[in-house]
């Protein structure tokens, strides 16, 4: 079991995560000014009529934190994760997945100049020692008959007919089915059924794409990153919006130390003075970027600007020497809880279970607060 450890990066200082609640760590005329329009928005909560609720994630925002804090955190981060305007979320996916803060608790704090506990339903969290998430699902991938699994391209369903009950799969494979689950993207199950009806539903939709960039450098892990875990991003000078040390999850997520690799280039983008292979120590950072209409992306320069935000961001050392790199792209990356979403789904997931469909997961069900693995 490990603790969460994260810190939101804004104005050069680390500041506790969840930022609303560790306000006591910014300087006195923001925590004021932050702490002003806490009051506010409390004061404005007390008699507002139950049946007000916010109409968006933005709303609910400025009602839960106040102007500020949604100025300077809330909006800019969550355009950031979400690739969408604050304005263009619902407000009824929030749940524990963030947190609204203790006025009074908060006060608190910000006069003994203290910082918050943990919070969130992963504060505490397992990682394997090997394999990374991925080792989780292989494992269980080991435990099935192996022949009657379908894992790889092969296996992928190219169409899936409700009328026969009958799904085709790349390989030629026909499938028989009496009642099936899902859990490709219903909005791909609407395209493979051919179903106009169905893809219609869906069109309302929304979604945001992920890059996924690895940094793998020499050395030992730097004192001033220490065991941090997550780490998040609002600023512009960077254009990932979380970092993980992934080092810190694993001793066998780099190298060990006589493992011998060259310098491919320094942090700065200069060559290094030797292509001779040498010996670690090694750690590791995982980002991600995202992506959308919203949101575009320059691919060809991504791995470039988010090694110069590692800089920006004191992550990394201007003459760091990076041994290696990775890049991938997931087309699907966050189902957008955008305001369309739940009467889109209320149409489309008893339209597809009348037809024996049970449509279910992350994008099966287009839900992202409730298909993540760090729920329990």
């Amino acid at each position: 079991m490990k603790q969460r450890i994260s810190y939101v990066r804004y104005q050069e200082k680390w500041v506790p995560y969840p930022f609303q609640n560790n306000i006591a760590v910014l300087d006195q005329e923001e925590k004021a000014r932050c702490l002003d329009d806490l009051i506010d928005a409390a004061l404005e909560a007390r008699v507002r009529a139950p049946s007000d609720k916010p109409k968006n994630f933005d709303e609910w925002n400025i009602r839960n934190v106040g102007n500020r804090l949604n100025e300077i955190f809330m909006r800019p981060y969550n355009f950031k994760v979400w690739a969408v305007p604050t304005s263009k979320m619902n407000a009824t996916w929030v749940g524990e997945r963030v947190a609204a803060p203790d006025v009074k608790l908060l006060t608190r704090n910000v006069i003994l100049g203290k910082v918050a506990g943990n919070w969130g339903p992963n504060s505490t969290f397992r990682f394997p020692a090997h394999g990374g998430t991925g080792g989780i699902w292989i494992a269980v991938a080991n435990t099935l008959e192996q022949e009657k699994t379908r894992f790889g391209v092969h296996g992928t369903v190219t169409r899936v007919d409700p009328e026969t009950k009958k799904a085709y799969l790349k390989d030629g494979t026909i499938i028989n089915y009496g009642s099936l689950i899902s859990t490709m993207a219903i909005d791909s199950l609407a395209q493979s059924t051919g179903d106009a009806k169905l893809q219609q539903m869906c069109k309302p939709l929304f979604y945001s794409s992920t890059n996924v960039i690895g940094v793998g450098v020499r050395g030992q892990r730097p004192g001033r990153i220490g065991d941090k875990c997550w780490l998040y991003f609002v600023e512009d000078n960077c254009p990932f919006y979380r970092a993980t040390i992934f080092s810190n999850y694993s001793p066998f997520n780099q190298p060990e130390e006589n493992v011998k690799l060259p310098t491919k280039m320094l942090a700065n983008g200069k060559k290094p003075t030797s292509s001779v292979a040498q010996p670690g120590p090694y750690w590791s950072l995982m980002l991600e970027v995202s992506e959308s209409s919203y949101k575009p992306v320059n691919h060809e320069a991504m791995l470039e600007d988010c090694i110069q935000g590692l800089i920006n961001t004191s992550l990394l050392e201007p003459e760091d020497e990076i041994v290696s790199t990775y890049a991938r792209r997931f087309d699907h990356g966050y189902p957008t809880p955008s305001v369309e979403r739940n009467g889109a789904l209320a149409e489309a997931l008893p339209y597809l279970q009348n037809k024996d469909i049970l449509s279910r997961g992350r994008f099966g069900a287009w839900k992202y607060e409730v298909g993540n693995q760090d729920h329990r």
